[in-house]
């Protein structure tokens, strides 16, 4: 402790330059941190994918309809041990900043199908059946607005009713969380059967279907099935596993890791450079003041630890903030995209990075400490 008042007055000494370290360090790790917190949300995501799980989309144009039809035909598929389906549209409530997902579909197989759906309370799977215009609410999507079983909910979409009403109204029964991805849980489910009877347009199609399969092993071989009994027909099948389906939704942003890794890598090469510049001035301005400190008994090993201490402070203090800002920005981002919040690990390397770049920084100026000569200091040579 007693080097501290040291290092702090060295950090003092001329504060236009300690703020600049400061700052340099704290955008640099905001960028990190952000970056970092995007790239390992992304991959916990696709970590978090089922090997027995398949998505059956139209192949010609992801997202286009299928009629409802051809999950019969997945039933009798080799390998195959459950099929769900999902008729998907967005809804806005309330105000056009406040859009929500909404997935229609036969409650019981969903449920079957993602038994990482824990649903609250357990008789509200029992009541969508009860229900008509039920649905039930991620906990994310709850939360966020205030929303009590029993209440009415209307939603403002591009689909139209046979009366011409773009509106949708539901009665939340209950809510659910998904166990594999809290941040996640944001889907509305909805009966099918409401919605379909209801369309102007389009009945009895599906936007995906869902395919349990009997062995993981088993996937390409079933995912092969699937598309061959559909080949040349007018509803061509694309099959996908679900970590599959998920990458390619990912590579729609490009290669994520290697952006990542590049600007992370850029900005810390540039941070080293320009905090070891810094420091190097202060070094030079201050080589009497280093002398003076070994005349007064200062080890060698002390003043370059005293340095050091200084490269330390403002990095591991700037990492610190930039590592905060950059949880707050992945929170607010999260509200709006639903693209997770920022691990541990981010953070412990975070840290870890603050350390290298600390000594890494201040190892030339802190060499050059050691090597001073008290006589030539003092001498101006």
């Amino acid at each position: 402790m007693k080097f501290f008042p040291l290092v702090w007055a060295g950090v003092r000494r001329k504060r236009s330059r300690s703020i600049l370290i400061f700052a340099q360090v704290v955008i640099a790790f905001v960028l990190f941190g952000v970056l970092q917190g995007l790239s390992s949300a992304v991959q916990h995501v696709l970590d978090s994918t089922h090997g027995d799980r398949l998505y059956v989309s139209n192949k010609t144009r992801f997202g286009f309809p299928l009629p409802i039809s051809v999950v019969e035909r997945l039933k009798t598929t080799p390998g195959v041990a459950g099929v769900a389906y999902q008729f998907r549209f967005g809804g806005v409530y309330q105000k056009p900043d406040q859009q929500l997902p909404l997935a229609a579909t036969d409650i019981e197989s969903y449920l079957a199908m993602f038994p990482e759906l824990h649903v609250e309370p357990a008789q509200a799977a029992r009541a969508m059946q009860q229900t008509r215009d039920g649905v039930l609410v991620g906990t994310e999507t709850l939360n966020k607005y205030g929303w009590k079983v029993g209440q009415r909910i209307t939603l403002q979409t591009g689909l139209p009713q046979k009366n011409g009403s773009r509106d949708w109204t539901f009665e939340v029964v209950g809510s659910y969380v998904n166990t594999d991805l809290p941040d996640q849980s944001i889907l509305l489910l909805a009966n099918y059967g409401y919605v379909n009877e209801s369309l102007a347009a389009r009945p009895d199609t599906v936007t995906f279907a869902n395919v349990h399969i009997d062995s993981p092993s088993r996937a390409n071989s079933v995912e092969e099935a699937i598309d061959r009994q559909f080949e040349n027909s007018s509803n061509e099948t694309l099959t996908q596993s679900e970590r599959d389906l998920a990458e390619s939704q990912v590579q729609n942003i490009g290669d994520l890791d290697v952006a990542v890794h590049r600007i992370t890598a850029a900005t810390f090469f540039v941070l080293l450079f320009a905090t070891g510049a810094l420091m190097m001035q202060s070094i030079r301005e201050r080589t009497p003041e280093l002398a003076v400190l070994k005349t007064f008994g200062f080890s060698d090993i002390r003043v370059m630890v005293l340095i050091l201490g200084e490269t330390l402070l403002l990095c591991v203090a700037g990492a610190a903030l930039g590592l905060w800002l950059a949880s707050a920005v992945l929170k607010l981002a999260r509200s709006q995209l639903q693209v997770g919040s920022m691990s541990a690990i981010v953070v412990a390397i975070g840290f870890a990075c603050a350390v290298i770049l600390a000594l890494a920084g201040g190892a030339i100026p802190a060499w050059r400490a050691l090597r001073l000569r008290v006589v030539d200091a003092l001498a101006g040579r």
